[in-house]
Formats: structure tokens, sequence, C-alpha cells
């Protein structure tokens, strides 16, 4: 975790992610970490990595979900 921590600080990462089928505690915590080494990086949203979204999400075809991604990738580094 530290490392991770260290290499988003290094690189300046503006945001990080959490994948859809994971518990948001470990990103919280590497969250945490970041700023605890002095700088801010923001959760920037749900991916989804090994399912596909729901009708809701409107990500529920492999081509969705794909956007999906690329859309809250793009988002969060704006």
């Amino acid at each position: 975790m530290s490392d991770l921590a260290n290499f988003i600080v290094e690189r300046q990462i503006k945001a990080i992610f959490v994948e859809s089928s994971v518990p948001p505690k470990t990103i919280e915590a590497l969250q945490a970490a970041v700023k605890a080494k002095g700088f801010d990086v923001s959760i920037g949203g749900e991916l989804y990595s090994d399912s596909l979204g729901d009708a809701e999400s409107r990500a529920d075809t492999y081509i969705l979900t794909v956007k999906a991604n690329i859309d809250t990738i793009v988002d969060a580094l704006k």
C-alpha cells in the first residue's frame, strides 16, 4: 500500500478507481495513505473489469461497459 501511495504522490496522479465487485474500503485506505503523504487523490468512480454493468447503469453489454469505463476515467481526469 505504501509503495502504491508513493507512486501516486510522485506522479501526481489525479484519480484512482474502484472495481465494481471489490468493496470500496481498500481504495479508501489507499486514498488515506496518499493523503497522509501530503497529496490529495480523488476516487474517480467505479470501473467494470470482469462483469457487465446492469441495465440501470447503461452498461449491460460489453461495448457499453467499455464505454462506461472510458467515460468514468475521462470525467475523473478532467
